[in-house]
């Protein structure tokens, strides 16, 4: 079975990824539906239920940054990032410092135990609740972070096969076993509310 893939990625943040440098600053936006996304060098056998998209007519959108496929819903949050980029600066150290923004506001609203894991994930108690890609030219770097909210796993089940690479703490678990979600822990997060954190946090390193 073939998946019809679009090749063109006209999501919320997409602006951000095409026009970098014009377009510093960040962006919160909330899915309008159930989608998969792929990863620019995703290989869609190795990462899809190809036979379960087709039966439940999901879109399949390739995005501009690296990592594997991912499930995309109204119940999940994404977190956008664009700088300027410093050719002096390591991948890493970008990685280290986007999601420590993001971990940041999520503990100035009461969120405990959360911490960076793998090479760009945020985990809560050793459980996976956001993965995050990059893209970086000569010119900008921009940053997306996918936060589970409040979805269930079910729809990470149907669509995704168990991935091709997996950080050290997955220890082979499952999507059900290794992913949760802020609402799974406890937590009741308002978007407007993150994103004025966030915001908070941007200036600390970006004035």
């Amino acid at each position: 079975m073939n998946i019809q893939i679009s090749e063109d990625y006209n999501l919320p943040d997409s602006e951000m990824l095409r026009s970098g440098n014009s377009c510093k600053g960040l962006m919160v936006w909330v899915p309008e539906n159930l989608m998969v996304v792929v990863g620019k060098g995703s290989d869609l056998e190795e990462e899809l239920l190809a036979e379960n998209i087709l039966l439940d007519h999901i879109p399949v959108i390739r995005r501009g940054t690296g990592g594997c496929a991912v499930v995309l819903s109204p119940e999940m949050a994404v977190v956008s990032f664009v700088v300027e980029n410093d050719p002096e600066k390591k991948q890493n150290e970008y990685f280290r410092q986007f999601v420590g923004i993001i971990a940041n506001a999520f503990r100035e609203m009461g969120v405990e135990n959360i911490e960076m894991k793998g090479i760009s994930d945020i985990a809560i108690n050793d459980l996976k609740v956001a993965g995050s890609s990059i893209f970086r030219s000569k010119y900008y770097v921009f940053f997306h972070s996918i936060i589970n909210l409040a979805g269930n796993t079910r729809p990470m089940e149907r669509y995704l096969k168990f991935p091709p690479r997996e950080p050290d703490y997955r220890m082979n678990r499952s999507h059900k076993d290794f992913v949760t979600s802020l609402k799974e822990q406890g937590y009741e997060i308002d978007t407007h509310e993150l994103e004025e954190k966030l915001k908070s946090e941007w200036l600390l390193y970006f004035k």
